[in-house]
């Protein structure tokens, strides 16, 4: 095992994939240019699962939500604020320390409070609490400036202290330090809460993006809620900031420069972690992996954070991997998912010995994939049933309880248009319901079986579509509920 490479996981919080190696796109990410340079960029890399926690729990397992049983977000002021992933899942993390490798953990886990140390992952730093819910390692939250400009909780700015993100960098660059003293190779995971909303950030980083035109807009924007011929389940805010209806134009502008302003913050501490591998020595023993659980609307089709849909904006992820012996993939444009970044980790760092019977055919080094899949089960309690597959042309998005989706990638980028039952496409998308459905049996999804479920939106305790779970809500987001109402 001392042979093995050491392994460095950057993973960000809803980062969307169009602000890296886009010709033309306005964010500054110079650090993260520089690791996809000198390692590989996957350009149709995608999450199995746009919410955070089912995303995670896929990512390190290996396995699909459905079968983790993670598919909902469980967590602070979540439907289920005590809910975790079942400890009978056990993670590649656990794996790992079990053959060898010093593993560390750093920031956000949100897989159940407390329960990386219940896994017995000792070296851990968590941004979401402990078993007690409180925060571990004195991570601090510096006070905003209430006299900047902002709209919450999309954005604001603080202006003096070390913000949550940064502190999470450096207590890694502290475990890395600490287990480079040793004998044996480590595995670190840097896992920041940005650029996730809200989009906190340190003073001068919005204003790098200052210079916007006067009638800026976000890319593929429309007003929330108005696109027709779109599932029951894109009709409404499921949460106080998805109702984007009183954002104005000036208001979309600063959330924007507020998002960049984020990501470029997060390139300059992720620099700081790969300059300190060189110092180090160890930048030629290490793989450097960074890659989001998913990504963001930030103003497309009138969304802002995510929700029960499919489009490209929060399902295509940025995806990067630095092998320092220069070893090229089979096909860097092939589709890969989250779901197999650990098991493509772990086979180039020669630990094969941690992967199961078929993880290893799995890495993205060895295969050739011509689409990816991906589903939906539960936001904050309430059901929407959704599967989909995506291949270089087309997206197929499959509901038993809510209406399909079609959409022709090469014509409609933008996803405006619903072909779905249109008679010109019936021929592809029949052979993408059949490949869907292919899938879903042969990984023992239950919703291959599903024939009767109950209405899109409601509540798995029986509630209906129009009621709203009290999170504990301030005033002013329990009136921002109140002002959304569904598509008429």
């Amino acid at each position: 095992m001392t042979e093995c490479m050491n392994i460095v996981f950057l993973m960000s919080d809803q980062w969307r994939w169009d602000t890296l190696f886009q010709e033309g796109h306005v964010c500054q990410t110079p650090n993260l240019d520089r690791l996809g340079q000198e390692g590989v960029v996957f350009k149709n890399a995608f999450t199995c699962y746009p919410l955070c926690s089912p995303a995670r729990s896929s990512l390190f397992t290996g396995k699909w939500p459905h079968q983790t049983g993670v598919t909902d977000n469980v967590g602070t002021r979540m439907y289920f604020e005590r809910g975790k992933m079942n400890l009978e899942q056990v993670t590649y993390l656990e794996r790992l320390r079990d053959a060898g490798y010093a593993v560390s953990y750093c920031g956000k886990w949100h897989l159940g409070l407390g329960t990386l140390p219940e896994r017995g992952i000792e070296n851990c730093f968590l941004s979401d609490g402990g078993p007690d819910g409180a925060r571990r390692g004195g991570l601090t939250r510096p006070p905003l400036d209430s006299a900047y400009p902002r709209l919450d909780p999309y954005y604001a700015t603080y202006t003096e202290g070390i913000g949550p993100d940064q502190q999470v960098i450096e207590r890694g660059i502290d475990q890395i330090e600490r287990f480079a003293r040793g004998d044996s190779p480590f595995c670190v995971v840097i896992s920041t809460s940005g650029p996730h909303f809200a989009h906190n950030t340190p003073a001068g980083y919005a204003e790098r993006y200052a210079d916007l035109p006067d009638d800026f807009m976000p890319d593929n924007y429309s007003e929330a809620f108005t696109e027709e011929n779109k599932p029951i389940m894109q009709s409404r805010a499921y949460w106080p900031c998805q109702n984007t209806r009183p954002l104005t134009q000036k208001d979309w502008a600063r959330t924007c420069q507020h998002y960049w302003g984020f990501c470029t913050h997060l390139d300059e501490q992720y620099g700081r972690v790969m300059a300190r591998l060189e110092a180090l020595g160890l930048a030629e023993k290490t793989l450097v992996a960074f890659c989001a659980d998913h990504g963001e609307m930030l103003g497309a089709h009138g969304g802002f954070d995510k929700g029960p849909y499919f489009y490209e904006e929060i399902m295509r992820i940025p995806m990067i991997i630095r092998d320092p012996r220069g070893r090229a993939p089979a096909d860097a444009d092939g589709f890969v998912n989250l779901r197999d970044l650990f098991p493509t980790l772990i086979s180039l760092a020669g630990a094969d010995e941690v992967l199961r019977r078929g993880e290893g055919d799995r890495s993205y080094f060895e295969t050739r994939n011509g689409c990816t899949f991906y589903g939906y089960d539960m936001y904050q309690g309430r059901q929407f049933y959704l599967r989909g597959i995506r291949t270089a042309r087309f997206k197929y998005n499959w509901s038993p309880h809510d209406m399909e989706e079609l959409y022709d990638l090469e014509n409609d980028p933008q996803e405006r248009v619903n072909l779905a039952d249109a008679p010109e496409y019936a021929e592809a998308q029949e052979q993408l319901h059949a490949q869907l459905m292919a899938w879903m049996e042969g990984e023992g999804d239950y919703m291959f079986y599903a024939r009767h479920l109950p209405p899109v939106g409601s509540y798995i305790d029986g509630r209906g579509f129009d009621e709203q779970h009290d999170h504990g809500w301030t005033d002013e987001e329990r009136a921002w509920m109140r002002r959304t109402s569904p598509r008429e």
